[in-house]
């Protein structure tokens, strides 16, 4: 009697539920039960991109469709880019020339059923590896490549090759024996790049661009002798604490010399200079402990802490004394600061951002490769074709922070400074 009750109650819930069972169904998509979607309408070229295009269209009144996909051929191999429904464009690129491509587009389902397809015609702009310049040119330490031309400003990787075998200079680039030094990466339209740690020997180094998609531009190359240059002994440097040194440590675990100990992790007490409530500008000054003709001042920040904004040091200049006695002070109102006779500027920089500040020279948003910019510190080449007495021989490095981002282009008379570390290298003076 039992189990004829159950089975009826289980047939008047069925047949409660049935209507609702149908829809849920329904809803199910098959392949035998969801047609497939109309082809996409008023399919169009945008505009064309370097090495590419985009396309715009409209999606037709057709609940089946879930996106679009373009189905192109590219560098020989057959590839396609794919959007949900709630895009109304899409972009191809990576072509390797301006020549015209045929592009064909089509709507789908959730079964990935396609509509006919729709073709066009579209016409890339010169891809960025046909219109990006390199050159290269010796620096200290090593190479610098400058790199413009990336207007798009697209990923590139920047290929550095050397040939040390000088023995034959006509012979074509094709047939050299080319070792990769190294890659490097930018989205830059205008860039410095430097590949230290080079001997200073002439050989020949070449460099070509490679984009995301494996296109590669010509060679530039060049015979290059990279500048001979030494890091200087930092075991022989102690603070000048000169009369007129008026950027102070905040607290004693910020000390000066945490600039010169070689440390950086840059985010530990102990291992960073800081100062609070400084005049703008404000300057300290480093005893070298020995002469030195200075080629580059590497300078780290407090890595990945609040960057680009707050007390890190957007200006900087250096100044050098070279004479036997110790600065007095500040007597002489001939330089900006007041900064007593006989001391030189070496250099005026400007912490770099990779792409670029805004036009009234705010930050704006910062990229990723910012951001491994500003956390691998500069290198500030001290050029004597800018400041004549950039190779000056010194024993005092006096640092000016002009400006933090924070103080920049503000009227503020103070403002604090957080760095971790400056690292001079040039040639020692034999004594």
């Amino acid at each position: 009697m039992k189990k004829i009750f159950v089975l009826l109650l289980s047939a008047v819930l069925i047949c409660a539920c049935d209507s609702r069972y149908d829809e849920f169904l329904r809803l199910i998509p098959t392949d035998d039960t969801v047609p497939a979607p109309m082809p996409l309408l008023n399919v169009h070229v945008a505009r064309s991109i370097a090495g590419g295009a985009i396309i715009k269209f409209d999606y037709p009144d057709d609940d089946n469709v879930r996106g679009a996909v373009a189905y192109y051929t590219r560098n020989g191999a057959d590839v396609s880019t794919k959007v949900s429904r709630y895009v109304d464009s899409l972009v191809v690129e990576g072509f390797p020339n301006t020549d015209s491509q045929v592009i064909k587009l089509a709507s789908f389902n959730v079964n990935e059923v396609q509509s006919d397809p729709t073709e066009l015609s579209i016409v890339p702009l010169a891809p960025t590896v046909t219109t990006v310049k390199c050159e290269i040119t010796p620096t200290y330490g090593g190479v610098k490549i400058f790199v413009e031309g990336n207007e798009s400003k697209s990923d590139l990787a920047v290929v550095l090759l050397r040939d040390d075998d000088l023995s034959d200079a006509a012979l074509p680039i094709r047939d050299r024996k080319w070792v990769e030094v190294t890659t490097l990466f930018t989205a830059s339209n205008k860039v410095y790049l430097s590949r230290r740690n080079l001997d200073p020997v002439e050989a020949l180094y070449g460099v070509y661009v490679r984009d995301h998609w494996g296109n590669t531009s010509a060679m530039t190359d060049a015979s290059v002798t990279p500048i001979p240059e030494y890091k200087l002994d930092k075991k022989l440097f102690r603070d000048a604490a000169l009369p007129d040194d008026n950027c102070k440590q905040a607290k004693s675990t910020y000390p000066l010399v945490s600039l010169w100990d070689d440390f950086y992790g840059a985010t530990a007490e102990n291992h960073m200079f800081a100062c609070d409530e400084a005049p703008r500008p404000c300057w300290l000054t480093i005893n070298l402990g020995q002469t030195a003709h200075l080629s580059r001042i590497h300078t780290l920040p407090r890595v990945d802490y609040n960057i680009w904004k707050d007390a890190h040091p957007r200006d900087f200049e250096f100044w050098g004394w070279g004479e036997a006695e110790e600065p007095a002070g500040s007597e002489n109102l001939d330089n900006p600061h007041g900064f007593q006779t006989g001391w030189v500027l070496l250099g005026a920089f400007t912490q770099y951002k990779p792409s670029g500040y805004l036009p009234d020279g705010s930050v704006g948003d910062y990229t990723s490769e910012d951001r491994e910019y500003f956390n691998a510190g500069n290198d500030f080449d001290l050029d004597i074709s800018k400041w004549i007495h950039a190779n000056d021989a010194i024993r005092y490095l006096r640092v000016v922070f002009v400006d933090n981002f924070m103080t920049y282009n503000t009227g503020l008379s103070t403002m604090a400074v957080q760095i971790s570390e400056i690292t001079p290298y040039g040639l020692p003076v034999t004594e």
